[in-house]
């Protein structure tokens, strides 16, 4: 019976090792229907949600945002083939937002049934596609027009830390995009930790640091695309211009759960201890 009681031991012991892997944080993308989208028009640059096309890991969440002054539903599905069943807002009017987790791998195209030019993608990729290390949390989302692929990339936020961010521009082919033009922003709980204008991009992939973060809570980045083209002369600029890309950094909380349930395990072992269902050691 001893050996019974160790094992059960070692099982436990495993799966505190282990579960912490199954409440791995995800990204959060959002996506904004702008004004005037409820009129036609904005189906010629594919503004009509922004950005137009979104990436996320399976267990990602994506979340859109009412700015417009008309009611409006993010419906899964295409015109022709109509609605699929996979997600459906219904009618939610402006200011309000919706959102949706992704648990399958997979292109979901997605359209306004009040005004069915308004369409939109989400790709969601497998979880660790793409990562440079494990712990690292990642997001990318595109451009209205679907040129431009922003992916920024980081830590886990830490209390007293800075936090590193990578941001990276490249085209649909994978190539990285030289020369962008843009503005960086990030905030936790409201206070900003991060305001870089006018910055250049020579290479397609800049790396950058938030101020120390007050808390463990996630944090919001936002960049904004300016333009194309050498640094001292924007009038020859080209590409997407004003573009803005929301993305979420959600800490990990791997270890709280494993302390959640090493807490859960005691308390079973000690009620079935007392019970005399298994014997003590």
């Amino acid at each position: 019976m001893n050996k019974l009681n160790i094992c059960s031991i070692f099982v436990a012991f495993a799966l505190v090792v282990v579960m912490p892997s199954a409440f791995a944080s995800h990204p959060k993308v959002e996506v904004s229907i702008p004004p005037g989208v409820s009129s036609p028009g904005c189906e010629i640059t594919s503004e009509c949600f922004s950005p137009a096309e979104v990436t996320t890991d399976v267990g990602g969440e994506v979340i859109w945002s009412n700015d417009d002054t008309a009611g409006h539903t993010v419906t899964s599905g295409t015109l022709d083939g109509g609605p699929d069943g996979i997600f459906d807002s219904s009618l939610f009017m402006a200011g309000k937002t919706f959102s949706h987790k992704f648990e399958e791998a997979g292109k979901f195209p997605y359209f306004c049934v009040v005004h069915p030019w308004m369409t939109g993608t989400v790709v969601v990729q497998e979880a660790g596609v793409e990562e440079h290390e494990e712990s690292e949390i990642h997001a990318t989302a595109a451009s209205a027009d679907g040129s431009i692929l922003v992916k920024v990339g980081s830590g886990k936020p830490t209390s007293g830390e800075e936090l590193s961010l990578t941001v990276e521009f490249g085209g649909t082919d994978g190539s990285p995009i030289e020369h962008v033009n843009y503005d960086i922003s990030a905030t936790q709980d409201g206070a900003e930790v991060l305001n870089e204008a006018g910055k250049h991009s020579m290479t397609g992939v800049d790396e950058l640091k938030t101020d120390a973060l007050s808390s463990d809570s996630p944090v919001d980045v936002q960049v904004i695309i300016l333009g194309l083209g050498p640094e001292e002369d924007e009038a020859t600029w080209t590409g997407p211009k004003g573009d803005i890309i929301k993305v979420q950094v959600v800490p990990e909380f791997g270890q709280v759960a494993a302390m959640v349930l090493a807490a859960s395990i005691v308390s079973i072992v000690a009620v079935t201890a007392r019970s005399k269902v298994i014997p003590r050691l």
